[in-house]
């Protein structure tokens, strides 16, 4: 008997962009990261795809790319977000799958997902459709080969489900125990209940109604709750004992399945997925069990038992079947707290589908033959908003769009479509109360959805709030979610005088206006940027272009940093004439309030978008601060030999020197970690010194914000020895190594030590400094 073993990752976040931007925006709670995305990939998504294995003296051994050796899924939306903020590891990712299948006959380990995260068991039919053929659409689009297993969110499945799986092509799916309800061992036999019959990790095969059939492997609860809960990862050996010994001694090939969420590889249990890597690259193996993908085992081990599923709908996250996305069930309560607000959130936004629907298809007469079709075809265009895709979909299923606003018209219902299914992503219902920031998120989305149909011709905005209002908040200062809805959705609504006015203010630092803003094209004319003593003004005309919908509209502006460093914009209509223009403009760079305004929008920075906010600021900032750090060097040589001469003397610093003193201590760092960055050959020596310098006076060095120079610096320097591995760019390696660790500068070493040993190994290079720099990284010399 062969003993196999798969582990399977569910990797997915709640979709997080800003509906009329496509932007996530700064989330505080997440630290350093700007948000959750970009620190769960930090913590997960990228490590598991280059894991540290380590020796007894904590030094890099191998890296093990997990994803080449585990059963994975990522949901659609957060691999678009993955593909654009790290380039590099999304490549890794798709490679991954590539060469597993090379190495399991054709078998990849990738799977694909319904596209937005919704509960299937309770979408609209055509809806349950659109979202599993997105969702295959996507990965062939991503892995370039057709999915053979899908991922239900959840695991929620009923029969409607699994037969619009199998109509579709797909072969399997994984489910949690106890959702079936009885097995059939062999055939002919007796059906038996599942709690007592069912086996983890074989296949079953499902019959559905008009001869619907496909495969469901169940994977083991008990360990897969170690992972999630018990932090299994950290004994890799003893994990794989209990792997082995859930392997049934049958006269077949037995396989043991694991599923989890895959941010228990490294986010929910931090540098899990260096456990992972030891497990499935030594300890399974060492135990003479195979880490394979589940497609490879059903090509092999065709399914010879039969299963029926608890009717209803069943998922693995809620011990009711699916209530927890429809009613006040308990899964999820903390601290006392009801859901009867999900009940009423559900049906606001199904009757909000229903006109949605219904204006779809008032809509798309004349326009789009058949509009469900074209809508299941829209994904085209969501992978590919190029100008090419969007003209040969139109073509496809929007033959009567002859006019540019018939095909303005036609994108907009289908984007209006879009949106409508986003509504129903599963996190919105997940949590304990209404005005988390699940549930703002697809009220977003329905946000979006109207101003959408208002440019169709219709408001349904008074009905959705109606329905809203009956869904009570457990916070007081919201009361229901008709209070949710004008104090947490309204206000972040994003109109297209926000539009200009971010594109406004963004040219207050631009030496030429950009041709995108946030997810629209823009064309400027009569840029103009004036600085007159403290004021510096931007000003212009632009016409912007809807990416999604190809809409194009225009508006004029204006944007000042006046006296105290305030930032202000007013925008107008596009049509101002040339003199007033030119009149206004003279105004703003006066500092404004000498002329009256034309019919317009006035904008302060707190009525711009959180990110917008601070980017200016940083930007004001910056500016400030270039004209500090010019004087930095000269200002340190100034207080630096004071201090000096009180500790020489051994006397205490009277009061302010100190702390003067080390504040352009941190300045003067960070500006030569920055040239150091920019490859400055003397920036590293400079450093020494002046961090010799400033601990010999006994200064206690704040180096933070030397932090992200250093690590664009050492990335620099890898870069340099990607190219061309030779001993002066090791050199200035071991140099920074060392000088980083005197400064307690840390966040560069995990990114460099990886990105070390793959050039380590591939280049087998045992020279000096090669050697030196490996040990000094903290890996085993003998790697290669």
């Amino acid at each position: 008997m062969k003993r196999y073993a798969c582990v399977h990752g569910h990797f997915y976040q709640p979709p997080r962009e800003n509906p009329w931007t496509g932007v996530v925006e700064r989330q505080l709670a997440t630290g350093h990261d700007h948000d959750w995305n970009a620190r769960i990939a930090r913590e997960c998504y990228v490590p598991n795809g280059e894991a540290r294995v380590m020796d007894a003296a904590g030094r890099i051994v191998d890296l093990v790319d997990n994803y080449e050796r585990m059963s994975f899924n990522f949901g659609p939306t957060l691999l678009a977000w993955f593909e654009e903020a790290h380039p590099h590891a999304y490549r890794r990712l798709v490679e991954a799958d590539r060469a597993s299948a090379a190495r399991l006959d054709g078998h990849g380990n990738a799977i694909a997902q319904a596209f937005h995260h919704t509960i299937l068991p309770l979408a609209d039919p055509r809806d349950r459709l659109t979202e599993i053929r997105w969702g295959l659409a996507d990965f062939e689009h991503r892995y370039g080969r057709k999915a053979e297993g899908l991922w239900l969110p959840e695991c929620a499945a009923d029969d409607a489900t699994l037969a619009t799986l199998a109509a579709e092509g797909v072969k399997f799916t994984i489910l949690e125990p106890h959702q079936g309800l009885e097995v059939l061992p062999a055939p002919g036999g007796a059906w038996k209940p599942a709690a007592e019959a069912l086996i983890p990790g074989v296949p079953y095969r499902w019959h559905g109604p008009g001869g619907a059939q496909m495969s469901i492997f169940f994977y083991d609860g008990a360990l897969s709750r170690a992972v999630a809960f018990e932090r299994a990862m950290t004994d890799s050996r003893s994990f794989a004992k209990r792997i082995l010994g859930r392997i049934l001694p049958t006269a077949e090939d037995g396989l043991c399945l694991l599923a989890t969420d895959g941010e228990s590889y490294g986010h929910h249990d931090p540098f899990a997925e260096m456990g992972l890597a030891h497990l499935l690259r030594y300890a399974l193996p060492e135990l003479k069990v195979e880490p394979v993908n589940l497609a490879w085992y059903l090509a092999k081990h065709p399914p010879q038992r039969e299963v029926r599923l608890k009717p209803g709908g069943t998922s693995w996250s809620c011990a009711h079947g699916v209530e927890r996305w429809r009613s006040d069930c308990g899964c999820g309560a903390v601290d006392g707290r009801h859901q009867r607000w999900r009940g009423p959130l559900r049906a606001a936004l199904e009757r909000l589908r229903g006109r949605l629907a219904e204006l779809y298809e008032t809509t798309a007469q004349g326009l789009i033959p058949d509009p469900w079709a074209a809508r299941d075809a829209y994904v085209s265009v969501v992978l590919d908003r190029s100008d090419e895709s969007v003209a040969r979909f139109l073509a496809a299923h929007a033959p009567g769009a002859k006019s540019e606003a018939d095909k303005v018209r036609a994108l907009t219902a289908l984007e209006m479509q879009r949106r409508a299914l986003m509504m129903f992503t599963s996190c919105g219902w997940f949590f304990d109360e209404l005005s988390r920031l699940e549930p703002v998120q697809v009220l977003l989305y329905a946000a979006r959805a109207l101003e959408l149909a208002r440019a169709l011709g219709a408001d349904f905005e008074p009905e959705l709030v109606a329905g809203l209002a009956q869904a009570p908040s457990n916070e007081a200062a919201y009361g229901d979610g008709r209070g949710v809805w004008e104090k947490l959705v309204k206000p972040r609504v994003h109109t297209l005088d926000h539009v200009a006015a971010h594109y406004a203010v963004s040219l207050l630092f631009e030496d030429a206006p950009p041709e995108e803003v946030q997810t629209r094209r823009a064309r400027c004319d009569r840029f103009t940027r004036r600085v007159e003593g403290a004021v510096t003004v931007a000003a212009g005309r632009a016409e912007f272009t809807e990416l999604t919908t190809r809409a194009r509209w225009g508006r004029a502006f204006f944007a000042a940093v006046l006296p105290g460093q305030r930032v202000q914009a007013f925008v107008c209509g596009p049509d101002l004439p040339d003199a007033e223009f030119d009149a206004l403009l003279a105004d703003a760079a006066r500092g404004g309030a000498g002329r009256p305004l034309p019919p317009g929008r006035h904008f302060l920075l707190r009525d711009l978008r959180p990110d917008e906010r601070e980017k200016v600021l940083n930007l004001v900032l910056k500016r400030r601060l270039a004209r500090w750090e010019s004087g930095a060097r000269e200002y340190l040589e100034e207080t630096l030999p004071l201090v000096e001469q009180f500790r020489g003397l051994g006397l205490p610093l009277p009061p302010g020197l100190g702390e003067e003193t080390r504040l352009v201590l941190s300045q003067v760092l960070a500006h030569t970690a920055g040239r150091f960055a920019e490859g400055d050959p003397g920036a590293l020596a400079e450093f020494r010194a002046t961090l010799a310098r400033g601990k010999a006076a006994g200064l206690e060095i704040a180096t933070g914000i030397a932090e992200d120079p250093w690590e664009r610096g050492v990335e620099r320097v890898l870069d340099v020895l990607e190219r061309d591995f030779a001993e002066a760019p090791l050199r200035e390696l071991l140099e920074a190594v060392d000088l980083a660790g005197r400064a307690g500068l840390a966040r560069w070493r995990q990114g460099a030590q990886t990105r070390y040993f793959r050039l380590w190994k591939a280049r087998r290079n045992g020279s000096g400094p090669a050697r030196e720099a490996a040990a000094a990284l903290g890996l085993a010399v003998s790697a290669p």
